[in-house]
């Protein structure tokens, strides 16, 4: 038996008699979730991705809105490249390709602004998320290994729509991985900060 005194506010000492603690149970056999913590800790990417616990922001509608016009800007660069014809010889699918990213980014971008449900928000971020991997890929990929019936792209790293495209592209990206990360809410969402 352990004896332990405490000593009230009035000054008088009161003495109990506390029972052994009982050791601590043996820890499970390492999971999933107990592989990722290590992994996390010892490369050190826990500590960066932790950062968002120091600060953040609250301004869900400038979220939002960044959000928004970086989708409706890959829409337009990309409708545009489908409505020009660049290059003019150019397969048929690559035109489908252009057509249905532009409207899964503008489809993405009301999803956004929808604002009454957060399944929607939800879903508009997702999509564009979607729609921003898909178009930077294609743009990579194009430039790198080339695309079926369109060699001539291969290693054409100077056209401007493009490298446009593949910075708003980026710029969704992260936006969206702040917003998972905690470091930025979206439109339905708040901090409440002031509660």
């Amino acid at each position: 038996m352990v004896q332990t005194v405490r000593v009230r506010a009035s000054g008088e000492r009161e003495r109990r008699d506390a029972a052994p603690e009982e050791p601590a149970p043996s820890s499970p056999a390492p999971g999933r979730a107990a592989l990722k913590n290590a992994a996390l800790r010892y490369s050190g990417m826990g500590r960066l991705l932790s950062f968002s616990r120091y600060f953040a922001f609250d301004l869900p509608r400038l979220t939002s809105g960044c959000g928004v016009l970086l989708l409706l800007g890959t829409a337009t660069a990309r409708l545009y490249q489908a409505i020009t014809g660049y290059p003019a010889d150019r397969p048929g699918y690559l035109t489908v390709c252009l057509v249905v990213l532009a409207s899964g980014a503008f489809l993405a971008a009301v999803g956004v602004v929808a604002g009454v449900r957060r399944v929607l928000t939800r879903a508009g971020w997702a999509l564009g998320s979607l729609v921003s991997t898909v178009s930077a890929v294609g743009y990579l990929a194009g430039r790198v290994a080339g695309l079926p019936g369109l060699p001539e792209v291969q290693g054409r790293w100077d056209h401007p729509l493009g490298t446009v495209t593949l910075i708003l592209a980026g710029g969704f990206l992260a936006l969206h991985a702040s917003v998972l990360m905690g470091l930025n809410v979206a439109v339905p969402d708040t901090r409440h900060w002031h509660h």
